[in-house]
This record gives structure tokens, C-alpha cells and sequence, in this order.
């Protein structure tokens, strides 16, 4: 979405904070939101892959992020350059931004196929808790067409893909993989609520601004939903977003290694088995079954709660995806 001067990617729209700290973003519209189940609900107002991006017009430009529910970090880019890191609390952060004093050499080294142009500015949010948007300031203008990639990859799942547990809002599996492909991002994740609604499969479905994507299923519901629940749940998914995008690739990832296999919870493969069935059964030419373990191929880059990755993990996961999607799309 555009905010005065500058786009806020990766935001459906900004909600008023109810405690008047400012605007929270919301990753999906918010009539789809308040439908799904409370995990989602709530997470989808945390700003994971969401960006403040912008070229800056004047000597400066400054942003204001609260975060009421506790500290987290920001990241700050010059295109690709990595610039700053900012802790954000419950007292109003402004995230000041200066034209670089290398800029010139900046460009100069800057390789062709670079993924954005050098002198965009991003604003790289945390991926939690909710932060508030209090203010941008300064002179600035939007971001032009040439300055990001033009592929962007969609991807929807559970805590894992939202994020959790990652030390830095691009350290993600999607972050990275998106990096190493040289794409752009959508991060659809939600914490605990990746449920596979119906409302959610057609919202994603109905989007037209994603070239591929990643459907992570099966973690957050295999305790609570049945065989035939998760079944039913797949099938919908699934095929409602590959019949609405025939020539798109879609990479359909069942669970990650996790604690349920390390304890004899013979459903967790049961749902792998699901995810895989449903796929063959489709037999689309760009719709494509990912083992989790294809992904996180090593158990000890999974956190002590043995269901998240560790940072560790997060680059292993990316790397392997990055590889399996590269091949797939040359």
C-alpha cells in the first residue's frame, strides 16, 4: 500500500492502534482477518516481511516505531547494503535516515543483478510483536517500478514461516530464500494459524501480484484437526489457488522434522502423506510436493522445543528451498 510518499510493503492497511500509539499494519484485509482463527487473527497484525521503502529526496528522512508489547529490531537497507540495526520498545523510536556518504562507491560496486536499486531506502519492520507506525517524516518520494525485482514469492504457513525464533527480521527461511533467488516477498505466516481457511485459500488465490509461491501446511493443526479435517482443508487450499493460477509454480511443503516424530505421533506423517497425495492427485505441471525434511535436513537446527528452527536452520532451509525452486522455474 502507499502512505503519503512511500510504500509499505507487504501491508494490506494500516488499523488505528485501539490505544492511540499509532497505526498497526495488517497483512490481509481486515474483513478477512477478524474471519480466521484467533492465532491468525492476531499475527497477521505482526509486520513480518513488511517494509517502509522509499528514495530519499532531502538530507534526511525519519521514521517512528513503537512497540508496546515489548523490545524487537528493525533493519535499515540502501538497496542490498546493509545499514543500521534499531532496538524498538514502548517509547517512540525514531529510525533517522541519511543519504550515505559512500553512495557513489555504493554504485559503483553495486553488481547488475542486484535485487534492489541502491538508492532505495528500506525500512525492514519487525517480524514481533505488532509495531506501531507513528509517523514518516521528511522528503521523500515512492519507489519506481525498477527498483525492486519484479518476481515476488508468496509464502503462506505456520510460526515457522512467519518467523519464530529468527534473530533478525530478514533472517527468515522466506526472507533468505527470496534473497538468494533474487525476488521480492510476500510473507503470509502466521503464528499458530495456519489453518488452511477457505477465506484465506481464495484471498491468496485471487491475488495476481505473485509469480510463485510456498504453501507450508499441516504443523499448526496437527493436534487439533482430524485426518479427514486436514484432508478436506489441503484439498480446498490447494486446489482452489493452482486452478486460479495454472502458470504459476506452487510448492506444496508438509511438516518439518519436529518433536512429534522423535515421540511416535504417527498423524504428523500421516498429514505429510496428505499433502504429497494431494499433489500427485492434482498432477498440475507447476504444482510441486516438498518434503519438510528435503528442507531441514539436520535435527539439531531445530531449537530445544524440537518444532522451530534456530537461526541455524532458518539458512539450511532457505538454501535447500532455494535450490529445489531453482530448478524448478530454469
Amino acid at each position: 500500500m502507499i502512505l503519503g510518499q512511500a510504500e509499505l510493503h507487504n501491508v494490506h492497511e494500516l488499523l488505528d492502534d485501539p490505544g492511540g500509539a499509532g497505526s498497526i499494519c495488517c497483512r490481509v484485509p481486515n474483513d478477512l482477518r477478524v474471519t480466521l482463527n484467533e492465532s491468525a487473527k492476531n499475527n497477521a497484525l505482526q509486520a513480518t516481511g513488511c517494509e517502509i521503502r522509499f528514495n530519499l529526496e532531502g538530507p534526511e528522512a525519519a521514521i517512528t516505531l513503537q512497540s508496546p508489547d515489548g523490545p524487537t529490531l528493525a533493519e535499515v537497507y540502501q538497496g542490498d547494503f546493509f545499514s543500521a540495526l534499531h532496538i524498538v520498545d514502548a517509547t517512540p523510536t525514531r529510525i533517522t535516515v541519511v543519504r550515505p556518504e559512500s553512495e557513489a562507491d555504493m554504485r559503483r560496486v553495486t553488481p547488475s543483478d542486484a535485487r534492489f536499486d541502491t538508492g532505495l531506502t528500506r525500512v525492514v519492520l519487525p517480524w514481533r510483536p505488532a509495531v506501531r507506525l507513528v509517523s514518516i517524516e521528511g522528503d521523500t518520494s515512492l519507489p519506481r517500478p525498477d527498483q525492486a525485482p519484479q518476481t515476488r514469492y508468496l509464502a503462506y504457513g505456520s510460526s515457522i514461516t512467519h518467523g519464530s525464533t529468527a534473530v533478525r527480521p530478514t533472517g527468515t527461511y522466506p526472507a533468505r530464500t527470496a534473497e538468494l533467488l533474487g525476488t521480492d516477498l510476500f510473507n503470509l505466516g502466521f503464528g499458530g494459524g495456519a489453518h488452511l481457511e477457505a477465506g484465506m485459500a481464495d484471498y491468496i488465490a485471487g491475488r495476481t501480484d505473485w509469480h510463485f509461491a510456498t504453501l507450508e501446511m499441516g504443523i499448526n493443526v496437527v493436534q487439533s484437526f482430524t485426518v479427514d479435517e486436514f484432508y478436506n482443508r489441503v484439498a480446498y487450499f490447494v486446489t482452489t489457488i493452482a486452478d486460479a493460477h495454472p502458470d504459476d509454480w506452487i510448492f506444496c511443503i508438509d511438516i518439518f522434522p519436529c518433536r512429534y516424530d522423535f515421540t511416535g505421533v504417527e498423524k504428523c506423517q500421516t498429514f505429510r502423506s496428505i499433502v504429497a497425495e494431494r499433489v500427485l492427485e492434482l498432477n498440475r505441471p507447476k504444482l510441486v510436493h516438498i518434503p519438510g525434511d528435503a528442507m531441514l535436513r539436520s535435527n539439531n537446527g531445530l531449537t530445544v522445543d524440537l518444532v522451530h528452527p534456530a537461526p541455524a536452520g532458518f539458512e539450511e532451509m532457505a538454501r535447500n528451498l532455494a535450490d529445489i525452486i531453482r530448478a524448478r522455474r530454469t
